[in-house]
């Protein structure tokens, strides 16, 4: 079985380097390359890559606010952090990422970071306190204050705290939002890894609520619950969302 790789970094001669050194291992799948924060989000959730060779400075969303946006997915994969910063080497370990490689690296280094990667590809990643470690790690700051979005022709600003629940919806994201409901052309895990997690949880594939918005939480069958929004709705949270925010529940 190969080992399925994503390539996430904003600079092309560098991906084209991590490319070339991958393409010499057979046994190595590219499966995509990704020049922004917002794209590496988008396409690891398209094409489930096993590991992310990851940059960390890049546009729209640093690398670890996408590793942040990776570990609460349903199957985050393992993430090898790329960077010219000697302190972000002790921050990548700090959040467990699998490896680190260091700008400028050789064959020798990249071999074995390619090695590790090899041996944890056939265990799954684990997220358990991952996403809050890489929540403190963030600058808070790279978190949406608000979204544009598109409605009657006209684009207009919806802040961050008027919104209800993300809803994915094919190919793009219905915001539910106190004054109406707008569609994005974005994806769940886009939007995920733009959103602060204190404010807003991930509870099924296809929903992102407001926890200020959540008014009651009701065990449902085999581990999974039901929330029931302010406004009354109601939607499912299944056990595996659930197991990464137990906070929620105390």
């Amino acid at each position: 079985m190969s080992l399925r790789v994503l390539i996430a970094d904003d600079e092309a001669p560098a991906r084209r380097k991590l490319a070339r050194l991958l393409e010499t291992h057979p046994d190595v799948e590219i499966v995509a390359q990704a020049s922004s924060g917002l794209d590496a989000v988008d396409l690891v959730a398209m094409t489930q890559p096993a590991v992310v060779f990851l940059d960390v400075h890049m546009p729209d969303l640093d690398g670890l606010g996408v590793a942040e946006a990776l570990a609460r997915s349903e199957r985050p994969p393992w993430i090898v952090f790329v960077t010219a910063h000697d302190r972000y080497a002790v921050k990548a370990f700090e959040v467990n990422a699998l490896d680190y490689l260091l700008k400028p690296y050789d064959r020798e280094r990249f071999e074995r970071a390619l090695d590790r990667a090899r041996q944890s590809a056939g265990r799954a990643s684990e997220p358990t306190g991952l996403a809050e470690a890489l929540a403190r790690a963030r600058n808070d700051a790279g978190y949406a204050r608000r979204f544009l979005v598109a409605s009657a022709g006209r684009a207009s600003f919806v802040p961050i705290r008027e919104i209800v629940r993300f809803e994915a919806d094919g190919n793009d994201v219905v915001v539910n939002a106190r004054r109406g409901s707008y569609s994005l052309r974005a994806t769940l895990e886009s939007i995920e890894a733009r959103v602060d997690p204190a404010q807003f949880a991930r509870i099924h594939r296809s929903h992102l609520v407001n926890i200020d918005e959540i008014a009651e939480i009701h065990p449902w069958f085999h581990g999974d619950y039901k929330l029931r929004l302010n406004d009354g709705t109601e939607l499912p949270w299944s056990r595996r969302y659930a197991s990464k925010r137990p906070d929620l529940l105390k």
